[in-house]
C-alpha cells in the first residue's frame, strides 16, 4: 500500500509539526479549493486550500487534496491535506482573500474528516 507522509517545518501557517504517516486507502483527487461540511468547533461548511512556500514571502494558496486513509482511532476517514506549509480554511461564505492576515481563516498541518463527509471540489 502507498502512503502519506506529513512532515510540516516551522511556518506562519500552522506551525512545527513531527512526521506522521498513513496508509493510503483510496484514490486521491487535488483541486485549488475543497469544502467540507464542517470544522471543529463550527458547524458551518468550510473551504480548505493547500499553503506553499513557494506562492511568496508569507507562503500562499496551492491545491489541496482529498484521500481515504487508515486511522489508527477512527478506522477510515478521509484526509484533506496541503502543501509544504499546510492547509488553510475559511469559512465557505466568507469572502476573504486567502491570506494569512486574514481573522476568519486558521492554519493547520491536514485536517482528518469522517469517510461518510460530502466533499465539493472547486474543478
Amino acid at each position: 500500500m502507498d502512503q502519506i507522509i506529513i512532515d510540516i517545518e516551522d511556518n506562519d501557517n500552522c506551525g512545527y509539526f513531527p512526521m506522521q504517516v498513513f496508509e493510503v486507502q483510496g484514490e486521491a483527487r487535488s483541486s485549488a479549493v475543497i469544502t467540507i461540511p464542517s470544522v471543529p468547533g463550527s458547524d458551518e461548511p468550510h473551504d480548505v486550500a493547500g499553503w506553499c512556500s513557494e506562492a511568496g514571502e508569507d507562503g500562499g494558496p496551492c491545491d489541496a487534496t482529498a484521500v481515504a486513509v487508515g486511522d489508527s482511532g477512527a478506522g477510515q476517514v478521509i484526509m484533506i491535506h496541503g502543501g509544504d506549509h499546510g492547509i488553510r480554511m475559511r469559512p465557505a461564505s466568507s469572502g476573504s482573500p486567502w491570506s494569512l492576515s486574514s481573522a476568519d481563516q486558521i492554519g493547520e498541518p491536514y485536517m482528518l474528516i469522517a469517510s461518510s463527509s460530502e466533499i465539493v471540489f472547486s474543478d
